[in-house]
């Protein structure tokens, strides 16, 4: 199906200038252009798309009453979407939030968003991620970080410099869908545009403090000819989906009509099925009836009925078959995601095989993705420290992201622990990514560490180190404290006065409990007393 708008030409906004005015065309005209595209990509991932009939195959009858629907072009999208993960970041130093970007990026449910602007830049070809300072007045965050969908926001490519000249975001519609509101983002000024009774009009300008468009484009496998990325809901996605759609139609067809017995009666005469009165007896009454009897015709001949077969539906399954391998060819999606059951299901190995081409594509999105997360990080730190530079060290920032092909823990555990072991990386940060640990356990992992080290210090202080000339101050100290309370306890189980014996080590004014080693009696009302305390 071919979607028509109709949407008016560029509006002129009262007060911008001429040269404000022309970007704002540009980036007009574009959206307008590429909105009904998207829109049918929307309707074919939503299984809306409706048949497109040829009029050969299906009863003209049948024709609106069918409603098949395919999923195909859902998969399409939600195959290397699903696997698109990313799951942190690391600096140089092994930081996992080096620039302070975890408060932001949970104030703003960043990890529930992203995945959002996946899918949606999987369907339409891209997406925009966009990062301005936020109204706290009103529970915003301080940096407010917005996702938008290519149907309703847009962009002008730098090709020199590789980023948004101009950035286009419609922030509300009327009941028609047209544009009521629009956000439009230039370097140095960002631009708030209603639509009144009098035509469209300025109403705010915001100086942009970082200086650049705070808009980033997120693109799916981009090339120098297609900045904006190509879409997984393609051409070729859509024609596909419509031949499954009419495939299934005919199949549907098939089976209403073969699945009663289909009979020939011959030699009937038109008088055996009218009742009495001369009146038709409906063709049901015969199929249903347990007993029906028939004379013989005008020249005397006894009727005779024979039966027509059913034809097989292999054919029409035989049909889609061959679309889905054409479908799996082209989106990497397996023919057992597609619902097309085989004699011999596919392995795990068969699978992976068939998804190769959405590993491969997943791999690539990361590095696309990712640059357009640093530069989105980038903008949220420098509005967060109303500064014009970006930080230093975020271009050598680390992205995390899970593994496209989405191993299993015993797997994923078993040849991580070999790298491991190679590279001597036991007990390390590195080592527990490696063989699959998520961020929470390296850290629940490290503090354990951390805990069960810090308990036994002082004994292996005292009793392995070694003071050599420079040692540090801190574990001769310990070694010393440890050997005057060892002494204070011999002198306390020899039978001395602690007191004494604590002045006589060095550990003049320690607080004593009372309490004696078991092997010295006490007398009874001191032993009394004790207990009493």
């Amino acid at each position: 199906m071919t979607v028509n708008l109709y949407l008016p030409s560029p509006p002129t906004v009262f007060g911008f200038d001429h040269s404000t005015q022309n970007l704002w065309d540009q980036a007009w005209k574009q959206w307008a252009a590429k909105l009904p595209r998207n829109i049918e990509r929307l309707v074919y991932f939503d299984g809306k798309n409706k048949l497109k009939d040829l009029r050969i195959s299906i009863p003209p009858e049948l024709r609106n009453d069918l409603n098949v629907v395919s999923g195909w072009a859902e998969k399409a999208v939600t195959e290397p979407a699903n696997r698109t993960i990313w799951e942190g970041m690391l600096d140089e130093d092994g930081s996992t939030d080096p620039f302070g970007l975890d408060e932001i990026l949970y104030r703003n449910r960043y990890q529930v968003e992203f995945p959002q602007a996946v899918r949606s830049s999987m369907t339409y070809s891209c997406a925009f991620q966009s990062a301005t300072p936020g109204d706290v007045q009103s529970g915003e965050p301080e940096v407010l970080i917005m996702h938008h969908s290519a149907m309703w926001a847009t962009g002008l490519w730098d090709k020199r410099r590789r980023e948004l000249s101009a950035g286009f975001i419609v922030g509300a519609v009327d009941n028609l869908g047209a544009p009521t509101e629009i956000t439009f983002m230039l370097p140095l000024e960002t631009y708030i545009c209603r639509k009144g009774a009098a035509g469209w009009v300025l109403v705010s300008r915001i100086p942009n403090p970082i200086r650049r468009v705070a808009l980033e484009l997120l693109p799916v496998a981009p090339d120098l000819d297609r900045p904006f990325g190509r879409a997984r809901v393609d051409r070729r996605v859509m024609s596909i989906v419509d031949r499954v759609v009419r495939g299934g139609s005919r199949l549907d067809v098939h089976s209403e009509a073969f699945s009663a017995m289909k009979l020939f009666l011959l030699g009937a005469d038109e008088a055996m099925f009218k009742d009495d009165q001369g009146n038709t007896i409906p063709m049901w009454s015969f199929y249903m009836a347990r007993f029906n009897a028939l004379g013989l015709n005008e020249e005397g001949e006894k009727p005779t009925i024979e039966q027509v077969s059913a034809e097989s539906p292999e054919p029409h399954i035989a049909t889609l078959r061959q679309y889905a391998s054409e479908f799996s060819g082209h989106t990497g999606v397996p023919l057992g995601s597609l619902g097309i059951a085989q004699e011999n299901p596919e392995s795990a190995d068969a699978k992976n095989v068939a998804r190769e081409d959405v590993f491969y594509m997943v791999k690539q999105q990361h590095a696309v993705y990712g640059l357009a997360k640093k530069r989105t990080f980038e903008n949220a730190v420098m509005i967060r420290d109303r500064t014009t530079e970006p930080p230093e060290g975020m271009a050598r920032l680390e992205l995390l992201w899970r593994r496209p092909d989405h191993a299993s823990d015993a797997a994923l555990a078993d040849a991580g622990m070999k790298q491991v072991t190679a590279a001597e990386l036991q007990g390390t940060e590195t080592g527990m990514r490696m063989i699959g640990m998520t961020e929470a356990r390296i850290r629940q992992a490290i503090a354990e560490k951390r805990r069960a080290a810090s308990g036994t210090v002082l004994d292996r202080l005292a009793t392995g180190g070694e003071q050599g000339e420079g040692s540090d101050e801190a574990v001769r100290q310990a070694q010393v404290s440890k050997a005057q309370l060892e002494a204070l306890g011999v002198g306390v189980r020899a039978g001395a006065d602690p007191a004494d014996v604590a002045e006589r080590v060095g550990l003049a004014g320690i607080k004593m409990t009372g309490a004696v080693p078991v092997s010295l009696r006490m007398p009874q009302e001191d032993a009394t007393g004790l207990e009493e305390k």
